[in-house]
């Protein structure tokens, strides 16, 4: 009996054996599902660069009102006599000749900075081909943190340091990049994981993180600026956030593509690799001419659309220190109310590009589909064309109102309607875009980001001009001139040949 009962024992399957084994293989379950989870969220994709991008911006907008009253400030104060007393804010807002300083500080900051951006977003753009996107992210995150680093030693020492100083920190940001490249690699990140069709939509979400920055962050720069000494504290905190945003790029964010190995050429027979010993200047002159030079390019497209984004890109730089000048002027606005308005512009471009674009452009695929329109390409087939004229002629109506206005109210809507076409600047890309094969993207934005640092320093150059000129006199020709400057680009759009697209 007891040989019989131990033998039973023995084949017995033991109890902590059983009780153990089925947890084990569970948690290697959820181990693996774990593993899983991490693995996909470091995957590469367009999510990651837009929340990337969206931090870039988010501290632009915060410095937008600041940064202009910082360097108006300082202007005004050192425009004084040593035995004068310091002047007030409001009082340097409605001083004529300060506000003509002012204009002809920002041609300058305007000329440097473009010039040197105009020569290395190309190599960039290049660059990002070869090395990837990540190294050139981080490189346009150091001009603007150099710049910030100067402006706060000028704050600090604002009579013994001649503003003008401040122009070494923007040939600091203009060798970086700027916001161009920043938008255009974001944009080639973006391009290397998405399909032509949907391009459009991911497009619109950075352009939505712009507006959004824009709109959060002169709500913030209003409450910052109450405080005591405030222009200092907000450019520290501006310098601990874009060191911040380095150590996510450099060490968090998945790169978009594999570097691609040297002197290996691509499938239509362009080398994208720099060879050995190469100056950057024929670099910058191959990326433009291998553009020129692509299979199946449509040449007269490519250049009304080139020339509508240049221009609207232009504008949209150049109009933001006017649109906080032009009611300082006119009708007495202080920095908080400044901050007030730029913040609903923004929230209203917002509105625009997320709630209402995606589904007006699927309304206009759906309308396409039932009309039978042929496919003969991703952006004439979705209507993104047509949203493109309608945007100009808000542009045309918007600008004329802004002219027009003598009332806050008036001067408000129009600016509105103006931010509401803010989605034209990613329609043009994803256009652009359908024109050239996927390993040549990054070379194509970087060329689309030369014509838009060009664009910095010509548009805005003659935006400040006109304006300082008509400052003393009657400020509204700048308006009136935009008006016919779009009305033009309209005619120009409508010359476009969807058949070769």
């Amino acid at each position: 009996m007891n040989d019989q009962s131990r033998s039973d024992a023995e084949n017995y399957p033991l109890l902590i054996e059983r009780c153990f084994s089925e947890p084990h293989v569970q948690g290697t379950e959820k181990s693996r599902q774990l593993n899983d989870y991490w693995a996909r969220l470091w995957q590469p994709s367009p999510s990651w660069v837009v929340c990337v991008f969206a931090i870039y911006e988010f501290i632009f907008g915060v410095l937008a009102v600041p940064e202009f009253n910082a360097t108006f400030a300082l202007i005004c104060r050192q425009r004084q006599s040593p035995s004068q007393t310091h002047p007030e804010l409001e009082q340097c807002f409605a001083d004529i000749h300060t506000q003509s300083d002012l204009s002809r500080f920002l041609i300058y900051r305007q000329i440097i900075a473009g010039l040197l951006s105009a020569f290395s977003t190309p190599i960039l753009g290049s660059l990002s081909d070869r090395v990837g996107r990540k190294p050139i992210l981080a490189c346009t995150v150091i001009g603007p943190l150099l710049y910030e680093i100067l402006m706060v030693v000028v704050l600090r020492h604002p009579d013994s340091i001649d503003v003008h100083w401040l122009l070494v920190g923007y040939a600091m940001e203009g060798l970086s990049g700027t916001m161009i490249a920043g938008t255009s690699t974001s944009q080639t990140y973006i391009t290397d994981l998405t399909q032509p069709s949907s391009r459009a939509r991911w497009f619109s979400y950075l352009q939505a993180s712009y507006a959004f920055a824009g709109a959060v962050g002169p709500l913030i720069a209003s409450l910052l600026l109450k405080m005591q000494n405030p222009f200092q504290t907000i450019f520290w905190l501006a310098i601990c956030s874009h060191l911040s945003l380095l150590l996510v790029i450099l060490f968090a964010l998945p790169e978009s593509r594999n570097p691609v190995s040297t002197g290996r050429p691509d499938p239509d027979g362009v080398t994208l690799e720099q060879p050995p010993g190469e100056s950057n200047v024929r670099v910058f002159l191959r990326s433009l001419k291998s553009i020129w030079e692509t299979k199946g390019f449509r040449t007269k497209n490519m250049i009304i659309l080139a020339g509508i984004d240049m221009i609207i890109f232009g504008n949209m730089i150049g109009l933001l220190p006017l649109q906080l000048a032009y009611p300082a002027f006119l009708f007495k606005w202080q920095p908080t109310t400044q901050s007030f308005f730029i913040s609903l512009s923004y929230s209203w471009s917002v509105l625009a590009l997320v709630v209402l674009f995606p589904p007006i452009m699927t309304r206009f695929r759906r309308w396409n589909r039932r009309q039978g329109v042929p496919n003969l390409s991703a952006a004439s087939n979705s209507g993104e064309l047509d949203a493109i004229q309608v945007n100009l002629v808000l542009q045309i109506i918007g600008y004329m109102g802004i002219a027009l206005s003598r009332a806050p109210t008036h001067f408000v809507v129009s600016s509105l309607l103006v931010a509401s076409t803010m989605s034209i600047n990613p329609l043009l890309t994803s256009c652009l875009t359908a024109h050239v094969p996927d390993h040549q993207s990054g070379q194509l934005l970087g060329v689309l980001s030369f014509l838009h640092a060009i664009a910095r320093i010509v548009i805005p150059a003659l935006l400040n001009a006109t304006y300082s000129i008509t400052i003393g006199i009657f400020p509204a020709p700048l308006f009136m001139l935009l008006s016919i400057v779009i009305g033009g680009l309209y005619i120009a759009s409508i010359y476009i040949d969807k058949n070769t697209l």
